[in-house]
């Protein structure tokens, strides 16, 4: 059976903010532990007006504390922003306090949303260090793996009496389906803005090139289950205008699904729109969602698909979880 599990980016309201999109994320990780989600992860972005995110390491504590068996982890920490070592004690501490219940997802961007941000974020002046490194010493830390020529080995990493969280590396190419394979680790790949040709081919990929136990796939998906096809593409709106908007250098937050709608793009936005891949997409009734959703990820062998369904009123991300666990059977049709 395949598993169901939502990543939250945390979306701002223009007329709200981000702190109240970090409630926002409390309130949902409640839905989603009553709704039969596996977990939840959170994403980490910096300098995004979208964006509320910038510490998942914090807010993964709050959120365990307010659900009772949902999985909750990083969606994921950008290890280039990080010590490795210090990445490896926070998920301990984490594991310590919610036992079996803490993932730990690595990426390998810096989560910026320019050049400015990110080297105000990296911790080596001119540049990233070698990404493979970074995560295995980290995967060495947490005792999954030989520490790399050169690395201070014989450091005790605490606390040292609980197990480390499972490590899962995120990506949205081959060449990091590869990299996860060759680690041995679980992968999640992100489907967005590509061809959903690519993602398949890239968790092929994976399985094939897997180097240890168990390989396990995750297959990230863009999806707002409405209460018909008009609907789910409505309240998609809001957060397409802000994809968009990002990208062509004018970031802000959402805005509400009928702004969104009604918005005409200006010509810079119209020309980072035009070639926008939303293939992958999936907005509308609860059918069409799950008909996509299961090709898609039967085609993937993927073994777990994670929604990410930013919407602007947070109620209608909920209500869009809740239409997809009942479309998939996690949820009986009664909201909780």
């Amino acid at each position: 059976m395949t598993i169901f599990s939502v990543l939250d980016q945390g979306p701002v309201r223009h007329d709200v903010g981000p702190r109240q999109a970090l409630c926002d994320s409390l309130t949902l990780a409640k839905a989603l532990d009553r709704l039969g989600y596996a977990r939840m992860w959170v994403a980490e972005h910096h300098g995004t007006a979208s964006r509320a995110i910038a510490a998942p390491e914090i807010l993964i504590g709050r959120l365990a504390s307010v659900t009772e068996r949902l999985r909750v982890g990083a969606g994921g920490i950008m290890l280039p922003n990080h010590a490795p070592l210090h990445v490896v004690e926070q998920f301990r501490t984490l594991e310590a306090l919610f036992p079996g219940r803490i993932d730990l997802g690595i990426g390998r961007s810096t989560g910026a949303n320019n050049d400015l941000t990110a080297s105000a974020l990296l911790r080596e002046p001119g540049g990233q260090s070698s990404f493979d490194r970074q995560l295995a010493l980290v995967l060495a830390f947490a005792g999954l793996g030989p520490f790399p020529a050169g690395a201070p080995a014989g450091i005790q990493v605490m606390p040292d009496d609980v197990p480390s969280p499972p490590v899962v590396l995120l990506g949205a190419s081959t060449s990091s389906a590869e990299s996860a394979a060759r680690f041995g680790l679980p992968y999640a790949l992100s489907a967005g803005f590509r061809d959903p040709a690519l993602a398949v081919a890239a968790l092929r990929r994976y399985r094939e090139a897997f180097e240890g136990e168990r390989a396990h796939a995750i297959l990230v998906l863009r999806a707002w289950v409405g209460e018909d096809d008009e609907h789910g593409a409505a309240i998609a709106a809001s957060e397409r205008l802000a994809n968009v908007q990002q990208l062509a250098g004018d970031p802000q937050a959402l805005r509400p699904a009928d702004q969104a709608l009604a918005h005409r793009y200006t010509a810079a936005e119209r020309r980072v729109a035009e070639p926008l891949d939303l293939r992958s997409d999936l907005a509308g009734g609860p059918d069409l969602v799950r008909a996509q959703l299961t090709e898609l990820a039967d085609a993937a062998g993927a073994d777990e698909v994670m929604v990410v369904s930013n919407t602007y009123d947070p109620n209608d991300r909920i209500a869009s979880c809740h239409r997809l666990a009942v479309a998939v059977g996690l949820a009986a049709p009664v909201a909780a």
